[in-house]
């Protein structure tokens, strides 16, 4: 495969399409993979005798495993190819979630679930350097978001194949199901991605300068990354408990349709590039929290349909939130793949306190004390995203 042009791919070049569906494929393998526990988590805990808190570990131990491992792999793709990093991740994870899916205990499972998330971390950890190295400039960020739309199909890919198998099989058939279907979309990115059009830099260049405004405007978009993860995955991870409990009263199978709200963050994350250049970061951030507060208000009431639609606009709102703050995270730094390797770390880290938080808050307050929760985090992600310079672009 022929390395991208040295000013980088656009609309019009012939391996932008290769590299948006290899982009792409990669996204909705990882992210499948990571998140089609949260579905299962009812009936592990009622087969295995474990609440909710503790079965949302499944989830967390994935997110923190990526968390972990994100900067050391960002830092290893340097010397080795983003493209060949990714790959090799993705194959490991595959490896591990076979394991987990035939783990005959909930700690051993737990444990192939952390393994499978670090090597997961390998996409995150190269997929947004390889587009700020590789894309061109004006580019950047609607590549970046439709990478992060191909994120939001696997999750909810994830959640949904996983929640329909469950229900025709075994929770832990689906989560075989879903390593598979990982392993094709592994060899597909693994065939479609262009070659970096830059040789793998040496530890310790700095091939940008950088400066305080640009440090501090990076340090609120990682803020903002990991509070707005805690919240979403928290969200998702209880929902199927509460759509499991009165009145709902719903199976897996079709507690896992509400998983397709997250057609909703598809659409923005693939958008909110275009809203970023017009309106700027600052603002782009906000109008996602505020879409995010909307919809978990919406969740309130005791109706299927306001559940629906309120978890869809809590996605769309996410989604949006997060493909600004990844792509500016890249772009505000002097080393894009520490930038967007920092930002994964606190992003993942957010995740995996997240599950835990809002796990706690259902079995304390039901949803009214999830709801609650997960507004008071926007509230402070609101806070940090109010202090982000209007266009978000490095400072010269």
């Amino acid at each position: 495969m022929p390395a991208p042009p040295a000013a980088g791919l656009r609309p019009q070049d012939p391996q932008y399409r290769r590299a948006l569906l290899a982009l792409g494929a990669t996204g909705v393998a990882a992210f499948a993979m990571v998140y089609v526990v949260q579905p299962l988590l009812p009936l592990v805990s009622a087969e295995l005798g474990v609440g909710a808190t503790r079965a949302s570990l499944l989830v967390s131990a994935s997110t923190l495993g990526i968390a972990v491992a994100v900067l050391p792999l960002a830092r290893l793709s340097e010397r080795v190819g983003r493209g060949r990093t990714m790959v090799l991740g993705l194959a490991g994870a595959v490896v591990a979630g076979v394991v987990a899916a035939l783990a005959p205990t909930f700690a051993l499972m737990l444990l192939a679930r952390a393994v499978q998330g670090a090597a997961m971390a390998a996409v995150p950890a190269a997929a947004l350097a390889w587009v700020a190295e590789n894309v061109a400039s004006g580019w950047v960020t609607r590549v970046a978001g439709l990478y992060v739309a191909g994120t939001t199909v696997g999750g909810m890919g994830g959640r949904v194949l996983g929640g329909v198998v469950a229900d025709v099989t075994t929770w832990r058939a689906a989560m075989l199901v879903v390593a598979l279907a990982g392993a094709g979309l592994t060899a597909a990115a693994a065939l479609l991605l262009p070659r970096s059009s830059r040789a793998p830099t040496r530890a310790g260049h700095q091939p940008r300068t950088d400066d305080d405004g640009a440090r501090v405007a990076r340090i609120r978009v990682y803020l903002l990354g990991g509070l707005g993860m805690a919240m979403f995955v928290g969200v998702y991870n209880v929902i199927g408990y509460r759509t499991h409990a009165p009145p709902f009263l719903l199976g897996t199978g079709l507690g896992s349709m509400f998983y397709l709200s997250y057609l909703a963050g598809t659409a923005t994350s693939s958008l909110a590039g275009r809203l970023e250049r017009r309106a700027g970061l600052r603002t782009t951030a906000l109008t996602g929290l505020a879409a995010c507060a909307a919809g978990v208000a919406l969740t309130v009431p005791n109706s299927l349909v306001l559940v629906w639609l309120g978890l869809a606009v809590v996605a769309a709102g996410f989604f949006m939130v997060h493909a600004v703050a990844s792509a500016a995270s890249a772009r505000l730094s002097p080393r894009p793949s520490d930038g967007s390797g920092t930002d994964t770390l606190a992003y993942y880290a957010g995740s995996s306190v997240g599950g835990v938080l809002l796990g706690q808050a259902w079995e304390v307050g039901a949803w009214g004390g999830t709801a609650v929760a997960a507004v008071a985090i926007i509230a402070v992600a609101g806070a940090v995203a109010a202090g982000l310079p209007r266009g978000g672009r490095r400072s010269r």
